[in-house]
Formats: C-alpha cells, structure tokens, sequence
C-alpha cells in the first residue's frame, strides 16, 4: 500500500516512534497525521483536505476524536470500527491485524491454501487482559476484584476494563476472527456472550477440585453454511494447553476439516504486537483483511455439558424438585460433586448447602429454559454459578 497517513495517533506517541525505529521504518515516522493537536515532531500534521487528497491508506489507532471521514483503506486497530465497515461490504478496503491481537500471524498461516487443510474450528482465548485475571484467579486464589486491580497495577487493563470483563473484546475479537478466518461476516448481537463480572474464586476453586480450569474461550465452528459462535466462561481440562498458556497470553486453537489440530500461544496484545500487525497490514503481501464475506446460511447454538452450582435449603426435598424440573426439559445429572472445602459464604444468609451439577448435553437455550423455571417454582435453590463444561475440544 502507497500514500499512508494517520488519522489517530495513540496516547503512547513516543513509544510508537520507538517501535517503528526498531523495527526499521523510520519512513513511518515520516507520514502525515490528520489534524493539528496530536501531531508531534517528527510527524507533520495536515488539514483534512490535504490530508484526503495525499493519503489512501488511513493507519487508525482505538480511541482519539471520532472522525467522520475515512481515507479509501483503512488499516485499524480497532475492532468495532472493522466490524463496521466489514457490514458495510468494505471488506478490501479494510485490514484488521492489529484489531485481532497477538493471534495475527497464525491465523496467516492457516488461512493460506496450501499451509493446512481448510479450518474446520477455532477456540480462542484473545483477550490477555482476562487471562492474566483468570490465571491469577486459579494459581494464587486472588478474588476477581484482587486480580483485575493487579492487572491495572502491571498496565495489562485501562482504568475501567468493563469491556474485558463482559466479554466484548473478546466478542468483537472473535467476530473478526471468524471472518478471516471461515470467510462469514456475523453481526456481534447475534454471538452469545457472557463475560467473567460476577466470577467467584468458589468455582476456581471447585473447578481445580475437577481437574479443569475456567477461561474466557470464543468458540467457532462452521460446516456447510451453518456457523456456532459464542464467547463465555468455560471449564475446560487443565491437561489442555488452552488452560496451561501462561497469564497474560493469547492463545488460539484449530480444527481442520481432515482432523488435525493446530494451536498457537502469543504474548498479550501490546504496543509492539499493534505496531507489529500495522505494518504487516502495510507491507506484507499476505494481508489480513476479508474478502467476498457471506452471511451464513444459519446460526445455530452449541450443545454441551454444563456445571451449575445451587445453594439449597432442605436438601432432601428441595434436591428432588430440582432434578425433577430439569429432567422435564430433558436435561440429566451426570455427576453431583461434593466440595473438599466448604465453599465460603458472601451474605448474612449461611443457610443451606452448596450443590454442584453436572448436566448431560444440551443447549444453552434450553438449559436457560429450565433455569427459569426453577427459579420460579422451587424457591429454596438459587443458582449461584452457571458454566459451559467442556470435555472435549
């Protein structure tokens, strides 16, 4: 790509001229920026007409003033604004390295014709901010509230990482990730999600017990046509290296269609990683962007196993209405698991008994169906936790 500029610079300008140094394009330092209040020497900043009529490529950084006019390309580290446009039909006029994360350069690798045979699934742990809480969740029995401090503390999380905790970045991520990577566009309100806000070091604690660990996954699939996606919390084995990566990192998974599997862990998305996928997106003749996007043709929901943990009032009693309630929606205990420790109580309310389930497969639609209905019916069990338990990858 020729006739480069930038239309936001990020907070960390100095820090952006010293990755371009070190990566040797110092040309880079040289490109003209759009308006006069964020351009800083050696940058040259030019009105909007004559940034419009020397630039076709925008370089676009999240955050800054919302412009309203964009340059023919745009290479953009944000994912909402990739999104947008790629709904937009803007799909070769826009590139999204940077905007995906650290994963960039495998999903390069598997989405070339002849490196793999065609992706069948992906799993993906993409956003560091959540695994850095997660992993020190799991290994030094942090509250959420202790890891999510910690995390501001190492400058991983912003001042107010509500995005992270609900699962929007990972989301929108995700919806990016399956357009490069499957060739589907998807609208993110048509991907569940659910984040970790109101995770409880309680079910760490029960997972570990398990032999499993809890990660915030995307999960895609697609078979002729027809694509599942969702993000959420999962319990998946500790064996698995998706729960083995290290704090802080980025991981994603591959199924391909002649059952091979292919699995790639990153350093957490950072200015470098940024930079990095910026100038892949300007140099490399192996972009990411997405082209000739479709809508697919259905999108279906994932069937799983789930762990539910209820706090019950008169066990005997109360224990059979509820078995008897999720069985009417064809939904079966495998497993009830009793705790090592007691699990620790946040109310005054100290009455009754910590249960925890394990269902047979079902859907999350139909697991929710029958969670309401026992929260209308048997009032002496309230659900405390709800996790998609996954066995097999």
């Amino acid at each position: 790509m020729k006739s480069a500029g930038f239309i936001n610079l990020p907070e960390w300008k100095r820090r952006l001229q010293e990755i371009l140094s070190s990566l040797g394009r110092e040309e880079a330092l040289k490109f003209p920026v759009l308006g006069r209040e964020n351009a800083e020497k050696p940058w040259m900043a030019l009105d909007s007409g004559d940034f419009f009529a020397a630039v076709q490529t925008g370089i676009h950084f999240t955050g800054g003033s919302h412009v309203k006019k964009l340059p023919e390309n745009v290479i953009t580290t944000d994912a909402e604004l990739a999104i947008r446009r790629l709904l937009e039909g803007k799909h070769r006029q826009t590139f999204f390295s940077a905007a995906i994360g650290g994963t960039f350069p495998f999903q390069r690798v598997i989405c070339s014709e002849y490196a793999v045979a065609r992706p069948e699934k992906i799993m993906v742990q993409n956003d560091s901010v959540t695994s850095f809480v997660l992993s020190r969740m799991e290994k030094e029995g942090k509250t959420l509230e202790q890891a999510i401090h910690e995390a501001q503390w190492e400058k991983l999380a912003g001042g107010n990482p509500s995005q992270n905790l609900h699962g929007i970045v990972s989301r929108n991520r995700l919806v990016l990730q399956i357009a490069h990577i499957f060739g589907y566009i998807l609208r993110p309100e048509n991907i569940f999600t659910a984040g970790i806000s109101t995770l409880s070091v309680d079910d760490v604690r029960i997972a570990a017990e398990l032999g499993f660990s809890i990660r915030l996954l995307g999960i895609a699939r697609h078979q002729e046509g027809i694509v599942k996606a969702l993000v959420e919390p999962c319990m998946i084995p500790s064996r698995y290296l998706l729960a083995q990566a290290r704090g802080g990192s980025e991981m994603i998974y591959v199924r391909t269609t002649d059952g091979m599997t292919q699995f790639y862990s990153c350093p957490g998305t950072s200015p470098e990683i940024q930079v990095r996928g910026i100038l892949s997106d300007l140099y490399d003749e192996c972009r990411t962007r997405a082209a000739g996007l479709t809508a697919p043709g259905r999108i279906e929901p994932f069937a799983d196993h789930f762990y539910l943990r209820f706090n019950i009032v008169n066990l005997t009693d109360t224990m059979a209405q509820l078995l008897q309630m999720l069985n009417r929606n064809g939904i079966e205990i495998e497993k009830i698991h009793q705790t090592a420790v007691a699990v620790s109580r946040e109310t005054s309310d100290t009455a009754g008994y910590a249960v925890i389930l394990i269902t047979s497969r079902t859907t999350r639609d139909n697991l929710e169906r029958a969670l309401g209905q026992i929260a209308g019916q048997v009032k002496l069990a309230g659900l405390k936790a709800c996790f998609r338990y996954i066995r097999q990858a």
